[in-house]
């Protein structure tokens, strides 16, 4: 097998990209196990398989088709074709048009699986309301980047015709494609962008932790800036021959930057001592041990009305808790404690009831803690508590 640059480059590319997808899914697993998957989560596995079949397909047009498509002949070209090198040329360009529309398909479900992300990290925010929009927003740019490709051309088999000539709209790298693609991809990578921008503003952290955030959650930028070079090398720069590579180029960047948010616990030490507390920074949290996950003891009053499912999961029966859901976050923020003027901690008193019947087994817990009041709207107070893990 012939192993070109192009083809190093897309394997290497392919592996770097599906192991930061199986890390991620190491990660959510470990955090909440598989009964504690969201939809996200679920995505993802939708999302490597097309970014599998992209590069079988890049491969294939590279060894196989030998990297031809008709929009690399001119007219003359076309009309002096001997009748023995149409196939090959056909050939091309129906792999061509297959990667372009598998290159979309990655794009936009990466997009789904970041919104998804959103929705499970921002649940009880105001920020929240944006997520259905958005998502419907990315479902019908989705839906018309996929008639755009199927209507653009009518009928669909001159996008491989050779002669005669069927014009330039019926090439399968054509303006209409790649300008289309491009504005969609721009307008909903902004949108996925700006979601949790104004809650990252507003939040009460330090200057590096803060850096941090809009690192994580501005990612999206790369994605942008890799489709741009994808139409400016192809159409300005006259780089036909290459425009296959930046669409594998961009679905690395789509997935590097989709999954980089996600990979961030790994590389706290909590994550792999399994001694970390709310935050994740090191001190072992207080739980019931139980050979389905460990089952935390909060201080959320409200969990003593879910005392009989609590404990059902306690004998082995529940899901580990999400360590970015909403109940986890809002129980955490009423069990903060600040430090008084004097720098003395006075200790609440715990007082743990237990009552038993043959049925069910409850468990309330009540602790009192000295807070320093300060003006935080309720949205930032569950934000703080929240981008702890991020930064």
């Amino acid at each position: 097998m012939d192993f070109t640059p192009n083809l190093v480059e897309i394997y290497t590319l392919y592996g770097i990209g599906s192991c930061m997808i199986f890390a991620r899914i190491a990660c959510r697993t470990k955090l909440v196990g598989v009964r504690g998957w969201h939809p996200d989560d679920y995505i993802i596995f939708l999302s490597w398989s097309l970014y599998t079949s992209v590069t079988v397909v890049a491969h294939v047009f590279i060894i196989k088709a030998g990297g031809k498509h008709t929009s690399l002949l001119t007219h003359d070209d076309r009309r002096l074709m001997p009748a023995s090198q149409v196939p090959a040329w056909e050939y091309g360009s129906k792999i061509f048009m297959l990667g372009q529309m598998l290159y979309a398909s990655i794009v936009w479900s990466l997009k789904f699986n970041m919104l998804f992300f959103y929705r499970r990290i921002t649940r009880g925010l105001w920020v929240e309301k944006l997520i259905i929009p958005a998502i419907a927003v990315v479902a019908i740019t989705g839906t018309t980047v996929l008639l755009v490709f199927t209507c653009t051309c009518r009928p669909f088999h001159k996008l491989w015709q050779v002669w005669p000539d069927p014009g330039h709209h019926c090439e399968p790298q054509n303006y209409v494609f790649f300008l289309s693609v491009l504005t969609m991809n721009m307008v909903t990578d902004l949108i996925i962008m700006l979601i949790p921008l104004p809650v990252i503003t507003n939040v009460q952290v330090s200057l590096p932790q803060r850096l941090g955030l809009y690192l994580l959650f501005g990612l999206g930028i790369f994605c942008m800036i890799a489709a741009v070079l994808r139409v400016v090398f192809v159409f300005a720069l006259n780089q036909s021959g290459i425009s296959a590579m930046w669409s594998i180029r961009e679905d690395f960047v789509a997935v590097f930057v989709g999954q980089a948010p996600m990979l961030r616990p790994i590389f706290t030490r909590g994550f792999w001592t399994g001694e970390t507390d709310s935050y994740g920074k090191g001190s072992k949290a207080k739980s019931y041990g139980n050979r389905s996950g460990n089952i935390e003891l909060d201080s959320n009053p409200d969990h003593s009305r879910h005392s009989r499912k609590g404990s059902t999961a306690a004998f082995g029966g529940g899901k580990k808790k999400d360590p970015y859901s909403v109940t986890q976050i809002m129980s955490e923020s009423q069990e903060e404690i600040v430090k008084g003027g004097d720098g003395d901690m006075e200790a609440g008193a715990r007082v743990v009831t237990q009552r038993e019947s043959a049925t069910h087994l409850t468990v309330n817990v009540q602790r009192t803690v000295q807070v320093e009041s300060r003006e935080t709207t309720a949205d930032e107070a569950r934000y703080e508590q929240r981008v702890e893990r991020w930064v």
